[in-house]
């Protein structure tokens, strides 16, 4: 499983390009539209020149080779979102807990077809999430059902809030500069795994020839310039070895284009309770 032919952006009709095979694993699969949506309202308030959020996250996760990247992503929320309230305890969600509820929800338990953010995020307001210690990233069992301590444990580990977040440059830099990471998916260009990316983490806009290899979740974590151009800085989940130390850098206007890229979402609080099982 894993192959792009088997992957699930679902490519609007403006976007019928040729979907070619890739040894990545991809697994973003776009939200259906949901009227219940509430949207992050953008307040107009001075944007700073840069903001980079880097400095406050745990170190890029790996998801293998597995389409968990949504789930990647929204661990990676959460986990910031409670490091930045201030929480001593160390809490790593469970990111195989989270694909199997987010899969749950869309009836795909038993294969790995991905998942849509928003799926991905309601699990975790309604369901919560363990920790990875009591449930472990182990790929091979991603069709398995996490045990009952698992969900009695995820009780005390929900998101309180979430908003999807307005496709444009001022909401997007307004609500990083707030201090909150955003989670979306985007369309995969053959030049995203290209060697010089994997290198410098720079990703150039695609070329009007170039096939998609399917959608990946990942985060935004901050803005900055790079040789006079305005770059979105984004966490990956491919480990630390790959690009900028697990980062890259989007053009703007590629993040901006909704040919591009979709369902841009944040966590903005946590309920985190103490249990013993977090040390």
């Amino acid at each position: 499983m894993g192959q792009i032919s088997s992957y699930f952006w679902h490519i609007e009709e403006n976007l019928k390009e040729e979907i070619v095979k890739s040894t990545n694993y991809y697994g973003w699969k776009k939200d259906l539209p949901d009227r219940r949506d509430y949207i992050m309202s953008n307040i107009h308030t001075v944007i700073p020149n840069k903001i980079d959020l880097r400095v406050k996250c745990p170190n890029p996760y790996n998801q293998g080779k597995l389409g968990s990247c949504t789930a990647n992503a929204i661990a990676f929320a959460y986990q910031f979102d409670e490091l930045n309230q201030g929480e001593k305890s160390i809490f790593i969600p469970s990111r195989l807990f989270i694909y199997y509820n987010e899969r749950y929800m869309e009836g795909t338990t038993d294969k790995d077809t991905g998942a849509a953010i928003r799926d991905g995020i309601k699990s975790i307001n309604k369901i919560g999430v363990c920790p990875e210690k009591i449930w472990p990233y182990d790929i091979e069992k991603f069709t398995q059902k996490p045990d009952k301590k698992c969900y009695n444990i995820a009780k005390n580990h929900k998101s309180i809030e979430y908003h999807k977040v307005i496709q444009n440059e001022q909401s997007i830099k307004h609500i990083l500069s707030e201090g909150f990471p955003i989670v979306f998916g985007f369309a995969v260009y053959e030049s995203f795994e290209s060697k010089e990316v994997a290198e410098n983490g720079v990703v150039p806009l695609p070329k009007k020839d170039e096939k998609i290899l399917g959608g990946h979740a990942v985060a935004l974590v901050g803005y900055t310039t790079i040789n006079d151009i305005e770059y979105f800085i984004v966490r990956n989940s491919w480990g630390t070895e790959w690009g900028d130390k697990g980062y890259c850098y989007f053009p703007v206007n590629f993040i901006c284009d909704s040919e591009y890229c979709d369902d841009f979402w944040v966590i903005k609080k946590i309920r985190d309770k103490d249990d013993n099982f977090i040390e």
